[in-house]
């Protein structure tokens, strides 16, 4: 079996513009109809799928990562916005433009003519902000409610139109889209019907629908005769069972108990296309590590985010958790971005560290933190983070666990000192300026606001000249470092690994592959 890969490709210039004067409507030509690989789609058979997070619901305010499991919600719900696998720009799934004349300061939404749930409510503006407000609702606790708190209000223009009133101008809201859960709009109709119903029957637009669901099991999905985007899907079926545990995942597909898991640990890929399985990737920008709050001590002092940073070793940090598969990111962008810069974005020097931590403690304010811990690979991380602390003197960190249930929501609120997160991306101009900018309060998780890279984030954002854009992200990068909101250790990719028989798989970032367009070669 030959191994394909397919490697992050930031948009260039045109994009940000592009994705500014709007998108263009999902069809033959766009990203989403063009299944790869195997020749002409055959259509039947039933997909097994390992995703990596169990479902507790299907409602969207539930959802906690669009990569947690992108075939299910992207089989119920359908894409509402798909990135172009070379541009970035963003184009039109299940709606027919989204655009902004203001710079960002409000958009509007205009949904397909003749869209319908398949209970047959009307996929309408008033269902685009039903769904939006309901995940702006603190009461529902939604993981995705920072983003959706941007919005100020939601206007009705007239049925398929929805206006959309930001708090403050963002130009990067639409990029932002598919990471949260703002990208799965579900029936008014069936959500009315509360929560306990909802899971017994989720109602979405998308190519498949709900057929059954055991609870720390198989969530089954069958095709939906209705779509709008025909002759996909082409599957009969999905079985889909998620699985936290990496390990787990390939074994099942090494034994034959599964047709494609997904997957986003190096050392898994290197280990199933030994094995000779083919691995689909996308690899982002940016990465994954240690998330600081910088509202809150001890990293609301400067000092205590650089001495952490400067002990760790990340090289062997990575190790651990990666099992010595190398995946330290460098640079906040990849080599074959056209933004790429050679500004570290981290350095180990022991001594640096320890002389901080000494002048801190001497004040009275030692490095005392506790590190959040969710089930998985969260205490394999916790233990090598604390095994290299222990070298040091007046650092201290404990594990601070967390029910799954709880991801990414203790991120939205702030109940955190140090926690692993995301700062991964495809398009720099909507994911960075929402981390890191002081105005993007609801997104910027880190709280991190400093008004020298606010204003480079704000000039990278405006720039319309490539070489113009380079300059002001180095500015950027070279700022991440000095500030240390974010320690990377891990490359952050999105991937597949499936056997032969499995087609139409195309990662060109979050909540892919497009469930509609896979398709077995019977």
């Amino acid at each position: 079996m030959i191994s394909r890969k397919r490697f992050a490709i930031v948009a260039a210039a045109t994009a940000t513009i592009l994705a500014l004067a709007g998108c263009a409507s999902g069809g033959e030509d766009s990203p989403a109809a063009a299944p790869e690989g195997g020749g002409e789609p055959t259509p039947g058979g039933t997909l097994r799928v390992l995703e990596q997070a169990q479902p507790t619901g299907f409602d969207p305010v539930q959802v906690f990562s669009s990569t947690s499991m992108p075939v299910t919600y992207s089989a119920l719900y359908g894409q509402f916005l798909v990135p172009d696998p070379d541009t970035g720009v963003y184009e039109c799934g299940l709606c027919e433009s989204f655009t902004t004349e203001d710079g960002g300061a409000t958009w509007e939404v205009v949904t397909r003519e003749g869209l319908t749930f398949t209970d047959g409510t009307a996929f309408d503006a008033e269902a685009i902000k039903y769904n939006w407000d309901r995940i702006k609702d603190p009461a529902n606790g939604s993981a995705s409610a920072g983003i959706a708190s941007q919005i100020d209000h939601i206007e009705i223009v007239d049925e398929r139109t929805a206006k959309i009133v930001m708090v403050v101008p963002n130009p990067g809201f639409m990029g932002l889209m598919p990471i949260y859960a703002l990208q799965w709009i579900a029936s008014p109709t069936a959500l009315e019907k509360g929560t306990e119903e909802f899971n017994k029957n989720p109602i979405g637009a998308g190519p498949f629908v709900f057929d059954s669901w055991i609870p720390n099991g198989v969530v089954k999905l069958t095709k939906n005769p209705d779509y709008y985007d025909a002759p996909r899907p082409y599957l009969d079926a999905l079985e889909i069972q998620g699985v936290p545990d990496n390990a787990q995942r390939l074994n099942a597909l090494i034994s034959g108990g599964a047709d494609l898991i997904m997957n986003s640990d190096a050392s898994i890929f290197a280990e199933g296309t030994a094995a000779g399985f083919i691995e689909t990737n996308y690899t982002f920008n940016g990465g994954i590590g240690f998330m600081l709050n910088t509202s809150k001590p001890p990293f609301d002092d400067i000092r205590a985010r650089n001495a952490l940073a400067y002990a760790l070793d990340l090289e062997q940090l990575s190790d651990a958790v990666t099992k010595g598969y190398p995946s330290v990111p460098e640079t906040l962008f990849t080599e074959d971005s056209p933004f790429y810069a050679d500004i570290p974005l981290q350095t180990h020097d022991a001594k640096k560290a320890q002389k901080l931590f000494d002048e801190l403690a001497a004040e009275g304010t030692p490095v005392e933190f506790a590190y959040t811990v969710f089930p998985g690979p969260g205490q394999t991380v916790f233990d090598a983070l604390q095994a290299q602390l222990s070298t040091y003197e007046n650092v201290t960190v404990t594990a601070d666990q967390r029910d799954t249930s709880e991801q990414g929501v203790v991120g939205t609120t702030g109940d955190y000192q140090a926690l692993t997160s995301s700062l991964a991306f495809s398009d720099p101009a909507s994911r960075l300026w929402a981390t890191l900018h002081g105005d993007a309060e609801r997104t910027n998780y880190s709280r991190i606001d400093d008004p020298e890279l606010n204003e480079a984030l704000d000039a990278a954002v405006a720039a319309t000249d490539v070489e113009e854009q380079k300059k002001h992200w180095a500015t950027v990068q070279e700022l991440l470092a000095e500030l240390d909101p974010y320690i990377l250790y891990q490359q952050f990719f999105n991937g597949t690994l499936s056997t032969d028989k499995v087609n139409g798989i195309v990662m060109y970032g979050y909540t892919t592959p497009a469930a509609a367009n896979l398709w077995l070669q019977q």
